[in-house]
């Protein structure tokens, strides 16, 4: 059992930690591809509002500011930008060297997508063919998409309408790209890394953590175990003892009463050896077994026990379900759910206990319903805890121990099975048993 809640711990930790760093690298990656997008999207619109070029003065370059070893150093001063409505203040990789590192091209089409112009004199990668491909998808994309904006390959490209049709403008982005790809990987490298080191921490300290647990469990077994052999001996004297009483003075309410508890006694002895072997999951012996079949003999073994209370056990049953799991188990199992189900069933209309036995999903199912009352809780799982009683006068009544329900989910556990319960009218409970493997 600590084994396995180390290993949740571990892949708890895992998980959050592999969620954590890809919430980190996904909002990385989209802030560096959305900024990518952004500032060349900002030049294509101040390309667009200037014609489809960068205004001469940006193009001029600074005064010659060379001067030799003797001659007196000139002052020297930044040329500041020319100031422009299209260009927002908030553009700030917008720079002076700006013109002279952006390539980009530009190509004018008429109404009919027919192209009337291109200038190329500000990139090099590209030739005649290049530009008359890029500029028919650009003008499909905005003819069937409404697209002004997109990137291609590697170009970034913005259309804006003009008077005789329309300019396409393509900036070239494969330096942004790969810049953005580089950071993509080195994220990617650095966060298995970091998960690789997370997993050699966590498998390491998890073992200082659980060990005070893993004793304080192991002692708890002990416990148990050793409690539970010391009780079965005055148990089987008191229930000698009462035999002998019952043959001199015959038998009386007292000594049936005797038996009773010494006969619920030994149940729950025998109950919480049981569960303390599946928790260490050595007696389980998985082979192959019919399912259908194990249920069907278990429900008429049953079905006495339920006339003696007015009631009849309906079988629904799928026939050939096969499992692989422990059958005695299993059968044991089915057992305490329909022994449960007796114990605490009402008398309604129907007086039915229904047992169904599908497959969905090529998944087992088991499912085991009965009139109840008292039906008040929200979560139902809580059935299932040891010793949990939600009425216990009636409890008593019936015999109970509180702690069948537990074995139950421990043995559906130990097969990869999920335990639960629930009530859709309050009227009828049903305990259902599925496969998750």
């Amino acid at each position: 059992m600590i084994k396995i809640l180390r290993r949740r711990f571990i892949l708890v930790t895992m998980i959050s930690t592999f969620a954590v760093l890809s919430v980190i690298i996904g909002a990385l990656n989209i802030a560096s591809f959305t900024g990518i997008n952004n500032r060349n999207d900002a030049v294509l619109a101040f390309l667009a509002g200037n014609d489809g070029r960068f205004p001469d003065e940006y193009m001029i370059p600074p005064e010659d500011k060379t001067f030799g070893f003797d001659s007196e150093k000139p002052e020297l001063k930044k040329p500041e930008m020319p100031a422009n409505d299209d260009f927002s203040r908030e553009n700030r990789h917008f720079t002076r060297e700006m013109p002279y590192e952006t390539r980009f091209f530009s190509v004018n089409l008429d109404y009919d997508g027919r192209i009337i112009t291109y200038d190329t004199g500000m990139i090099f990668a590209v030739d005649d063919e290049e530009v008359s491909e890029y500029a028919e998808s650009a003008f499909y994309s905005f003819q069937r998409f409404k697209k002004v904006r997109g990137t291609n390959n590697a170009y970034r490209y913005l259309l804006k309408q003009t008077d005789s049709g329309y300019r396409i403008i393509f900036t070239d982005i494969s330096r942004d790209i790969q810049n953005a790809k580089r950071v993509l990987l080195y994220s990617l490298i650095i966060s298995i890394i970091g998960l690789a080191a997370v997993y050699v921490l966590v498998y390491f300290f998890s073992k200082k953590v659980f060990k005070p647990i893993e004793e304080s469990y192991q002692k708890q077994k002990r416990f148990i175990t050793d409690a539970s052999h010391e009780l079965k001996t005055p148990l089987a004297i008191i229930a000698a003892n009462a035999d002998v009483i019952e043959m001199e003075a015959g038998e009386s309410e007292w000594s049936k009463s005797i038996k009773n508890q010494v006969g619920r006694m030994s149940s729950l002895v025998e109950n919480m050896v049981e569960l303390t072997r599946l928790d260490e999951g050595s007696n389980l012996l998985f082979e192959d077994m019919d399912l259908s079949t194990a249920i069907k003999e278990t429900a008429e073994t049953y079905n006495a026990l339920s006339e003696t209370k007015g009631l009849t056990i309906n079988v629904n049953v799928e026939s050939g379900i096969k499992v692989k799991g422990d059958e005695a188990k299993l059968r044991q199992m089915a057992g305490l759910l329909l022994d449960n189900a007796i114990k605490y069933s009402v008398k309604d209309e129907s007086r039915r206990i229904e047992v169904s036995l599908k497959k969905k999903s090529g998944k087992a199912v088991l499912k085991i319903s009965n009139p109840a009352e008292g039906l008040s809780i929200q979560n139902y799982d809580v059935l299932f805890d040891r010793f949990y009683r939600p009425d216990s006068s009636r409890n008593s009544k019936e015999g109970g121990s509180g702690i069948g329900l537990s074995v139950v989910k421990s043995i559906a556990e130990a097969h990869s099975y999920k335990a639960s319960a629930y009530s859709k009218d309050a009227k009828i409970i049903t305990f259902e048993i599925k496969d998750i493997k």
